[in-house]
């Protein structure tokens, strides 16, 4: 080639279009990058088919889960109940979840199959309240099947950093049908808290009553447990009675209490 500007603009083109190409994410980088814009949409486009068409139905996620407490949980999850959790989380519209794609650490690509590591930061909310945040190591397979890059598998081992609402326990202790000591632990930022409460059931000015450590609570004569006039609860029992007041008292950091 003769002209030396023509030359430098092919040259020019040809470098240009190798590191395009370079930069492109690989196939199973582009499904990780799918799923998560995918499931981040899903509160807004109630459509789970958008999240689902990018798995294969053979599809299997093996899940360690690290909570605030330290205690590891395992769980295997197929297509089926991984399509019926999207089916809930769109039901509940209370509930948001959304990923963000923190690194990519690890990426193999071959012609038919390839696998991705990535650290995932996520964070879900109920209510606009945080019930967890956290960083997930993803560790996703992906396979060519009929023409289409589809998640054939994915290992996840998902770590909790931090939350505002969340399970809850309480340890009950009795003295009799009157006396009653609680120990609850919940969830308050990057680790649970704990707190100490006593209740006393008797009664006052002729009705009976649950009193707390700030106030009191009437449990009518039809086992109806009322905050002044609100209706919280019922009661068949002193235990039970308790319960719900402990129940109504944590209801803005609990979602589920578990009495021990």
């Amino acid at each position: 080639m003769k002209n030396p500007r023509l030359l430098k603009i092919v040259l020019a083109i040809f470098t240009l279009s190798f590191v395009t190409s370079f930069a492109q994410d690989k196939p199973v980088t582009k499904l990780l990058n799918q799923y998560i814009s995918a499931s981040n949409a899903l509160s807004k486009t109630k459509q789970a088919n958008s999240v689902l068409a990018l798995f294969d139905d053979r599809y299997k996620n093996n899940t360690a889960y690290v909570g605030l407490s330290g205690v590891v949980k395992s769980s295997t999850t197929s297509f089926e109940q991984f399509a019926i959790q999207l089916e809930q989380n769109i039901k509940n519209k209370n509930y948001d979840f959304t990923m963000t794609l923190q690194e990519v650490v690890y990426e193999s690509q071959k012609e038919r199959a390839g696998t991705v590591s990535a650290l995932v930061n996520f964070e879900s909310k109920i209510d606009g309240k945080i019930a967890e945040k956290g960083t997930m190591l993803m560790n996703l397979v992906g396979a060519k099947v009929r023409g289409n890059w589809k998640i054939m598998h994915n290992n996840t081992v998902r770590v909790a950093e931090g939350k505002d609402i969340g399970n809850c326990v309480c340890y009950l202790f009795s003295k009799g049908t009157t006396v009653f000591n609680a120990e609850t632990y919940y969830p308050a930022g990057v680790e649970y808290d704990r707190e100490y409460q006593s209740f006393r059931v008797g009664t006052r000015d002729g009705k009976r009553v649950v009193k707390g450590n700030e106030k009191d609570y009437v449990w009518t004569e039809n086992n109806d447990i009322l905050d002044g006039a609100r209706k919280i609860g019922k009661a068949n029992s002193p235990e039970e009675a308790v319960k719900v007041v402990l129940s109504y008292i944590y209801a803005d950091s609990c979602t589920k209490m578990d009495f021990n």
